[in-house]
């Protein structure tokens, strides 16, 4: 980044010059400038030039070629500035001064106001239509142009601004920097591989509100010129209209979707754009605004009494902060639209249902009556292939939102490093395993990694085996474990359901500690005892045949029974219980761990118990297949029988590294608190609902594992399944995708990404309210 001070050149100098290699004169206005020293020359005829001086820094070669590029352009009738020739027939002029060579130049002018003097309310979709065909006419001018000059290193070129960003980055304060840093991770995990496919050419480079000037800045509707070629360069020409809008959008009091589109669709009218150019577009916007904050404040602690150096600091930090805000995706689809693409090339829908059908197996079910189909996710968001963007409330398995930035790196570098099997050392598996096992109690110190719930919870029966002798399982009536055999065998919702089996023998159920519908109702020491005395006398009928227990597992809080909150004590009785029996006590955290609850990072730590097994998923990868088993030593020690354990996949470099991460989300942006704030403005919401809507018969949860029980009288408590799965359709209509849980599917089940914030609440609860509505007045 050229940053020296210039030599001062005195009017006499300059004139002189001017003389006798063009033999024009007049009088010189010193103008802006970052590196050159300018100046406008007004003759005594009443015409004017650009006189332009080149930092010493400035090569020959590049100044030729800027020369070059704007007769180039001339030619093809764009309106920027030329070059004038000097008595010996050059575009460039030399002359010395203190052992120093300097280029010096005149260029024709150009009249018209600076696009930047435009006040932002005179802005007009004409004018935004006009600068993305100005710039589209520029860039297919250039199509053809080639200059060895434009081969070269530059900060400002956006082929560099990624490396640029991360080399200065640390002089920003700690807001700033986790600002820049979020757009970072964009444009490495989403725009770095698509880098290779996208168009190059030789571009302007810097068409800022400086640059471009403007017919009539009272109410500006056309691009009038493009000045000042010094930052010219050989890149992906989508950069030119990236840069363009990030420098039309700073400031702009007009809508920001609107003026992007409208700039995009003039360009694409005259460039038409490749799809994949549009795909990195937004990102692209935002790497050119943190490059401009970056080397900003670098060449601003170098040369603080240069104001102009502030000129885009400011509100390129604000226009940061607005784009954070925006669904990347979202715009995308918008441009798409605005550019006359569909949303999607692959199969439609019809297809692959009955591809389905036929070659992936009639039991593999799928969601709603019209089945969706999703193409991306980011955030709390899901979106089809229309770009139809879905509040998603039901899916606890990508925790930290879809397609986190951090998460999907962490992937992406460790992926085109190396993923192998735990028989060779790596340390990823040593910090991913020691990072986990500090977030639990410090009794359950060993870890062993998987690829499923279903996995580890199969793994977990194992164990519990080895160590107690014994295979005498004991569980939750309308559990669900997972889905190998073993795992079917321990869920009363599969045994019990279409197609099951029934209970095996050693397999015995006790009751389900529902308070609101169970036998037993309400959160009270009472109803937990008499809950956990179903527990007492399925231990002792074991002991009456001479058995024990192997194990109890449960889920610190009940899913598929129906997102149920047991009482409070519940859980420390039952272990009681068990432990005094010889048995074990397994934790399912599969769906609810990881913060979820609010309180505490583990829904288990709610009943204030420490399992003797915990068990993860879901959630541990953000997506990625993993799971782990977390036990005692004691219990650990009990399971080498001379048997190796080994597991292809489990513990792999790979997933260890998005685990990794995956915590890492959870602590820096404080997730766990945020689901304890927005899962009890949430409850707060729904139970001001209820109190209008007797359908709505229970409202329960912790953080944002949420259920609302939906019962056609609250005296009887009649379950209003159809008019549960008839809200589940019209939540779909009103983009919002949810689902049902329990023995009657009558509970809506809550349980999003923990980007899900309180204005989604809002939009769900103004949905619930439409739907409940319409259920009373039919």
């Amino acid at each position: 980044m050229k940053t020296e001070t210039p030599i001062e050149f005195s009017d006499c100098e300059i004139r002189t010059i001017l003389s006798t290699q063009y033999q024009i004169s007049g009088k010189l206005k010193k103008l802006p400038g970052y590196c050159d020293q300018n100046f406008r020359l007004t003759c005594p005829n009443g015409n004017q030039y650009i006189v332009k001086i080149a930092n010493v820094n400035d090569a020959q070669i590049e100044l030729e070629m800027q020369n070059a590029a704007m007769a180039h352009l001339s030619a093809q009738g764009c309106a920027v500035p030329h070059a004038l020739l000097n008595k010996t027939g050059n575009s460039l002029s030399t002359f010395d001064k203190n052992q120093q060579c300097y280029f010096l130049r005149v260029l024709t002018y150009l009249p018209g106001d600076f696009y930047v003097d435009a006040p932002s309310l005179t802005h007009n979709v004409q004018l935004w239509s006009n600068l993305g065909k100005f710039i589209g006419k520029i860039d297919l001018a250039l199509t053809n142009f080639q200059h060895p000059g434009a081969y070269r290193y530059l900060e400002w070129d956006l082929a560099q601004g990624y490396r640029v960003c991360m080399d200065k980055k640390h002089i920003l304060d700690k807001q700033q920097s986790q600002l820049v840093e979020h757009f970072l991770l964009q444009y490495q995990t989403q725009t770095m591989p698509l880098l290779s496919k996208l168009p190059q050419g030789v571009i302007h480079n810097d068409a800022n509100d400086y640059n471009l000037l403007i017919d009539n800045k009272s109410a500006p509707t056309t691009i009038s010129g493009l000045i000042d070629f010094g930052d010219m360069v050989h890149s992906q020409i989508i950069n030119e209209l990236a840069i363009a809008c990030a420098y039309a959008l700073m400031n702009e009091k007009h809508d920001l979707l609107t003026t992007l589109k409208t700039i995009v669709a003039g360009y694409h009218e005259v460039r038409p754009l490749q799809e994949v150019e549009l795909e990195v577009l937004l990102s692209l916007i935002s790497l050119r605004l943190c490059t401009t904050v970056c080397n900003g404040a670098i060449a601003f602690s170098q040369q603080p009494d240069n104001d102009y150096l502030l000129v885009s600091i400011k509100p390129a930090w604000l226009l940061l902060e607005q784009l954070k805000a925006l669904n990347p995706f979202a715009v995308l689809c918008q441009l798409r639209q605005v550019c006359h693409y569909s949303f999607d090339s692959g199969q439609d829908k019809k297809t692959i249902i009955n591809y389905r059908k036929k070659h992936l197996g009639k039991t593999l079910s799928v969601s709603y009556q019209a089945p969706l189909k999703i193409v991306r996710g980011q955030g709390a968001y899901l979106f089809d292939e229309q770009g139809t963007r879905y509040l998603d409330m039901v899916n606890n398995v990508c925790h930290v939102g879809h397609c986190h930035p951090n998460v999907v790196a962490a992937g992406q570098e460790q992926l085109a490093k190396l993923n192998t099997n735990t028989r060779y050392l790596h340390d990823n598996i040593v910090n991913y395993t020691d990072k986990l096992l500090s977030t639990m109690p410090d009794e359950l110190s060993v870890c062993m990694l998987v690829n499923s719930g279903s996995e580890a919870n199969e793994l977990a029966f194992r164990l519990a085996r080895c160590y107690t002798k014994s295979k005498e399982l004991l569980v939750v009536d309308g559990a669900y474990h997972g889905n190998t055999n073993a795992c079917i065998e321990a869920s009363p919702y599969k045994f019990n359901g279409p197609g099951g089996e029934g209970i095996q023998s050693y397999v015995h159920t006790v009751t389900l500690p529902d308070p609101y519908r169970g036998e037993f109702l309400g959160n009270t020491a009472e109803t937990a005892n008499h809950y956990a005395n179903s527990v007492k006398k399925t231990i002792e009928k074991l002991t009456l045949l001479g058995k024990k227990p192997s194990a109890f597992i449960c889920e610190s809080i009940q899913g598929v029974a129906g997102q149920i909150i047991m009482p409070d004590g519940y859980l420390s009785s039952v272990y009681q219980y068990v432990r005094d029996a010889g048995g074990v006590c397994i934790a399912d955290e599969v769906q609810v761990g990881f913060g979820r609850v609010g309180t505490h990072m583990w829904a288990f730590e709610t009943q204030n118990v420490i399992p003797d097994i915990v068990t993860l998923g879901k959630p541990i990868g953000n997506g990625h297949p993993m799971a782990a088993v977390i036990t005692t030593q004691v219990i650990a020690d009990a399971f080498v029988t001379g048997m190796e354990y080994f597991n292809t996949f489990g513990g792999n470099p790979v997933s260890c590294a998005i685990g990794s991460a995956v915590l890492d989300v959870i602590e820096q942006e404080n997730l766990q608190g945020h689901a304890l704030t927005t899962g009890k403005y949430f409850q707060e919401q729904l139970t001001q609902l209820q109190q209008h809507f007797d359908l709505i018969g229970d409202v329960r949860g912790l953080g944002l594992f949420i259920g609302v029980e939906l019962v056609e009288d609250r005296i009887t408590k009649q379950p209003a399944t159809d008019k549960t799965s008839w809200l589940v359709e019209f939540f779909k209509h009103h983009h919002i995708l949810l689902s049902t849980e329990g023995p009657f599917y009558n509970i809506l089940k809550i349980k999003p990404p923990l980007a899900f914030s309180e204005n989604d609440v809002d939009k769900f609860i103004k949905v619930l309210e439409l739907g409940l509505t319409e259920l009373n007045e039919n």
